[in-house]
């Protein structure tokens, strides 16, 4: 078995006589059998070769007529098995070569410019929220519903298909890069997202907690701070900032179209301590560069 880091989390590179059921992030129970294993991908790759239509197999898990397709040959060709795990093993099989020999004849070129800032927001609070790889959750219907949703709020009007295939592009180039104090931090994170608007109406619904607060709108991440008590210093930017840059875009634009997303902590945790949480910020800071 090799572990290669990947982006957003731990993907896992194997052979076909070892698909990766029951790894990080699996969800079969149980580990198969090398002979299970390699019957498993074999009926994943007969699925595939039935059903891609001459697109690769990036594009039948990211588009939604084709990965029906290839889930309902799936479903017939091994009725037990879970779309996720049949979605993660054609994916694998893809970058173990094991696909060469099965021919893509079609592409599509998007270019997704507008609206990249969209499907960084939504993988990467995916992430936040999961422990989730940007590969696994395109592989799980449920937490790509759930990825489609975030980025439409982002980016509405843009198809869901395209808000995808940029996550997969940032992955695929590096541009969503791993940030580590977010991942080794234990400090019993709670992670919310609220329309500004509600905040100014509704302040006692932000945690008074030690915390992050990322401030964003259509145009992607507009400001990121840490406090001691994330009720009063994010009522306070919400009035009347003390940060110019914020204060103004605040005064010029308001409050309608802004998203304030809340990393709230454990008050005994060690994000008590304004070092810990300046390390938290300043890496929040690096990737997302607001």
């Amino acid at each position: 078995m090799i572990r290669v880091f990947t982006l957003l989390g731990v993907l896992t590179i194997f052979t076909v006589g070892n698909c990766g059921a029951g790894e990080e992030g699996g969800t079969s129970k149980g580990q198969k059998s090398r002979a299970e294993q390699a019957a498993f991908a074999e009926k994943v790759v007969l699925a595939f070769r039935e059903t891609h239509d001459g697109w690769s197999s990036d594009e039948v898990v990211l588009q939604d007529k084709l990965n029906a397709a290839f889930l309902k040959k799936c479903k017939e060709l091994l009725p037990k098995e879970k779309p996720v795990d049949c979605n993660w093993t054609l994916l694998n099989l893809r970058k173990a070569g094991k696909l060469s020999g099965i021919r893509s004849t079609k592409r599509r070129y998007d270019r997704h410019e507008d609206y990249i800032h969209a499907a960084e927001i939504a993988a990467r609070l995916m992430y936040d929220k999961h422990e989730i790889s940007t590969d696994r959750m395109l592989c799980d219907p449920n937490h790509r519903a759930e990825f489609d949703a975030i980025a439409a709020k982002t980016a509405p009007g843009v198809d869901a298909y395209r808000l995808r295939k940029a996550s997969f592009g940032l992955r695929k180039s590096r541009r969503l890069r791993p940030e580590l104090v977010v991942r080794v931090a234990d400090w019993k994170r709670k992670i919310e997202t609220f329309p500004a608007e509600k905040l100014v109406k509704d302040g006692k619904q932000i945690p008074d907690v030690p915390g992050i607060y990322i401030f964003r709108d259509a145009s992607g991440y507009l400001y990121i701070g840490e406090s001691s008590r994330l009720r009063g210093r994010v009522s306070k930017h919400l009035d009347h900032s003390d940060r110019k840059s914020l204060a103004h875009y605040l005064w010029k634009n308001g409050v309608k179209d802004i998203t304030v997303e809340l990393h709230a902590f454990d008050p005994d945790s060690r994000a008590k301590i304004k070092t810990v949480r300046r390390a938290y910020e300043s890496e929040l800071i690096r990737s997302r560069k607001p």
